[in-house]
């Protein structure tokens, strides 16, 4: 999948970061310790919002002072920025427009309930609210043009945050009780919902869609109000991709307006908003769930229909999200993992915390191999390995080699004689690197050569016997396998154009007990595949 992002050469930029708190932007304190989290995170890049109320505090009088200096300061530290518009929904709520517009109900309409009451949102069938927020996301994107474009600091722009419904399912007021009454529209022919027990026998939103039907209208009616306003910014500024984020609807009940916002950009309806919304780049997930079923389940809903997956939101501390986002890159091509709450993750000194040191030595894992993973991700030449509870070792299969992985946290058999060297100083900047579950992405350059990143583990490789052969334990095992199949094993890195580099050839006691890893350095093996073939003499 290719990405979305891009910088001022036209490569690719494969997004690693943090999200500011919802309301640290202006509060330049903040963003600067947001900046030396991202920096320590081993991120290059960070989200951060602009509000509505505060670039336009007077009906059509704007200041983009705030955003201006806020690019400045992100380019300053040689990060890259991905602005999130905190317009007309803030996570389903109106909190970030201005004043004079929440004042205004008689113009923006809020949206009615079931009981015929109004709920703190607005609604997507009031015009004035759309063509408003439409007015000030133009200024935002001008000024970005204005202020960036020769640079490209900024990689995109999110268009509002986790709009939707909540705790209502739809709109119900007059107007929206009239377009929900015009049945579907013809842009929405062939789509269907899996598990709505639909009849398809009308074109009734209760026909097509059944149970989703309320969430299916919110859906298509919220995807044409974001099209009015992501449209227009295009028009200004064309290069600028537009994206979009969604709590999930993956786990819990999967009731839209109960356990998530009704109308969202969740899996379900994705192809939906794809018709409603052809303006926004990629619909994002914001994925909280640190046990690994929610997580995945959430990249697989996302990842399809064309839609490349990008978690613009997710946790920052814990060995569960560290080892979810491993998955996410190897397996479901993601162009880019975000951490919410860049602040956060510092202690009183502001350093990571023990949690988020985790996470961000996953993120340096997948940032060591993002080169091979946009050039390779989604073919069988990536492949990852995690360590789940109480596991000692995986056992992966390959063309020519069986791979065993040893994971140093329950296998004393896997512990490197390395875990005590300090190979190009690198182990001692995290002397825990053995103590964490298991976690790598590989690339497979050829059957017989292999470039590895990771933590906790080590790798042997074994040549894998020949079929016919009536003996095969004579090829398949040998006292230091690694030695005896090893031509050599290198750390390095690669370059952003996806050059090797080598910085240390391991030799002796470095592969005695295998290609042990660690954070900060990719290992490259090149295997010889006739040295363990067993020759009569």
């Amino acid at each position: 999948m290719e990405t979305i992002f891009k910088d001022k050469t036209g490569k690719p930029v494969y997004v690693l970061g943090l999200q500011a708190h919802n309301s640290s932007n202006g509060c330049w304190e903040m963003i600067d310790r947001s900046i030396s989290a991202v920096k320590q995170y081993h991120g290059n890049t960070l989200e951060v919002p602009v509000y509505w109320y505060q670039i336009e505090p007077e009906e059509g009088r704007f200041d983009l002072n705030m955003v201006r200096t806020l690019i400045k300061k992100v380019r300053e530290n040689e990060l890259y920025l991905i602005i999130l518009w905190f317009g007309f929904s803030k996570n389903a709520d109106l909190t970030y427009m201005p004043e004079w517009a929440k004042k205004d109900t008689a113009r923006f309409r809020l949206a009615v309930g079931p009981d015929g009451g109004v709920v703190p949102m607005m609604s997507v069938h009031c015009e004035e609210t759309i063509e408003a927020d439409k007015r000030a996301f133009m200024e935002l994107i001008s000024c970005i043009k204005a202020e960036d474009e020769a640079e490209r600091t900024v990689l995109a722009v999110q268009v509002e945050n986790e709009v939707g419904y909540y705790p209502i399912d739809r709109c119900y007021s007059k107007k929206a009780q009239e377009d929900f009454d015009k049945g579907v529209p013809e842009e929405l022919n062939g789509v269907e919902l899996e598990g709505s027990d639909a009849s398809q026998n009308g074109n009734s939103w209760y026909d097509r869609f059944g149970r989703y039907a309320h969430e299916a209208f919110s859906s298509w009616y919220f995807a044409k109000a974001i099209e009015k306003i992501a449209s227009a910014g295009k028009a200004l500024y064309p290069a600028l991709p537009l994206c979009m984020n969604t709590i999930v609807g993956e786990v819990r009940q999967q009731i839209g307006g109960q356990s998530y916002s009704s109308g969202a950009p969740v899996g379900r309806v994705l192809e939906i908003w794809q018709k409603g919304a052809p303006s926004i780049a990629a619909f994002g997930a914001d994925i909280y769930q640190e046990h690994k079923s929610g997580y995945l389940a959430t990249c697989e809903s996302h990842a399809r229909l064309g839609n490349p997956l990008f978690i613009p939101e997710t946790g920052t501390g814990g060995e569960g999200f560290a080892i979810n986002h491993i998955h996410a890159a190897a397996d479901y091509n993601a162009i880019g993992i975000c951490g919410f709450g860049a602040e956060s993750t510092l202690d009183g000194n502001g350093r990571l915390t023990e949690a988020s040191q985790k996470v961000a030595d996953t993120m340096e894992i997948i940032r060591s191999m993002s080169p091979m993973l946009q050039k390779y991700g989604g073919t069988e030449k990536i492949f990852c390995v995690t360590q789940e509870e109480f596991q000692k070792l995986a056992y992966v299969k390959r063309k020519l080699y069986h791979i065993t992985f040893y994971f140093t946290t329950l296998n004393e058999k896997g512990r490197p004689l390395g875990k005590n060297l300090r190979v190009c100083g690198k182990l001692a900047e995290n002397p825990d690197a053995f103590n964490q579950r298991g976690r790598a992405v590989i690339y497979e350059a050829s059957p017989s050569e292999y470039y590895i990143a990771g933590v906790g583990f080590t790798a042997r490789f074994l040549k894998r016997t020949d079929p016919e052969d009536p003996f095969p334990g004579r090829t398949l095992y040998s006292r230091a396998a690694t030695e005896l199949s090893a031509l050599t094993i290198e750390e390095g890195y690669f370059t952003r154009d996806g050059e090797w580099v080598c910085e240390f050839v391991r030799r002796g006691d470095e592969i005695d007990c295998g290609a042990f890893v660690y954070p900060g350095i990719v290992l490259r093996v090149k295997l010889n595949p006739d040295a363990a073939t067993y020759v009569e003499w």
